[in-house]
This record gives structure tokens, C-alpha cells and sequence, in this order.
């Protein structure tokens, strides 16, 4: 890999019931600012995308291209069906490319049950969600030096 070389970190989340997973997203990339400031990573999400481009397009090259890849796991995102595609190709991308793939517990789900997301260690520590924890900034201060470690 190129020195100094950005790597691009593809997070994946549900659009469902938008008001529940959508400040989890804003939340993640206001604590890994960091990372983005000191040049290591650049994220990408679809709130990228803009009108007129074929979005479709744009997330499937985007996951195709990521050097870490982020799925941010809430019982909206197991009940997806964009979510589980964009799963799909990521952990194909897991073994065919070892891109790194790493579940974030967002809220209490049955993602234990997700014979796929199952066997990856999750963020926070223990697969404990992110929700669950009274200081939400330890959470988020969790997966960030998880992340970093990658």
C-alpha cells in the first residue's frame, strides 16, 4: 500500500425509519475526525451522492473501492434488503480482498442471529450497542480506537 495513502472507509447504513439510524451516522463521523484530519482515512456514505448521479452506481463502485468497510448494524439494517446486498458484496470483498469488515451495534437487535455479521468481532467491545451505554460519547470514543487499530 502507498505511503500516506488515504483509506477509504464505506459506511453502510439503513435508510429506514431514517429518525432512528441517521444520528448514529452524523455521530460516527463527528468522533472519527480525527482520523479524517490527520489524512488516514476519507468516508464515503450516499448522503455523497448527488442529484442526478446514478446512485446505484456510485455506492456499488464506492463499496468496491473501500479499504475498510463499516456496517452499522440496527434492526433496520437486518430487515433492509439495499443493507443486506451491500453485506453481501462487502464480506465477498472480506475474502476475496481481506478488506477489513466492521459491524457497529447501533441499538439492541438480533444481530447475533445473523449467521454472517455473527462471526466478525463488532464495535463497541463485546457487541455491546452503542445505544446501551449512558455516556454515549464512551461508545463512540470505543469503536473510534477500534477502528484506529485497522
Amino acid at each position: 500500500m502507498e505511503q500516506n495513502k488515504k483509506l477509504k472507509l464505506f459506511i453502510c447504513y439503513s435508510h429506514q425509519d431514517n429518525l432512528d439510524d441517521n444520528p448514529y451516522i452524523e455521530q460516527f463521523k463527528k468522533h472519527i475526525a480525527p482520523l479524517k484530519d490527520n489524512g488516514l482515512i476519507e468516508e464515503w456514505y450516499d448522503r455523497g451522492i448527488l442529484a442526478s448521479e446514478d446512485f446505484r452506481n456510485k455506492i456499488d463502485n464506492n463499496l468496491k473501492d473501500a479499504d475498510i468497510i463499516c456496517l452499522c448494524i440496527s434492526a433496520n439494517f437486518l430487515v433492509s434488503d439495499k443493507c443486506k446486498k451491500e453485506k453481501k458484496k462487502a464480506l465477498e470483498l472480506r475474502k476475496g480482498k481481506g478488506i477489513p469488515v466492521i459491524p457497529i451495534i447501533l441499538s439492541p437487535c438480533g444481530w447475533l442471529d445473523d449467521k454472517d455479521i455473527s462471526k466478525l468481532l463488532a464495535l463497541p467491545t463485546d457487541g455491546k450497542p452503542v445505544s446501551s451505554f449512558q455516556d454515549r460519547n464512551e461508545a463512540w470514543n470505543d469503536v473510534y480506537n477500534g477502528l484506529k487499530k485497522i
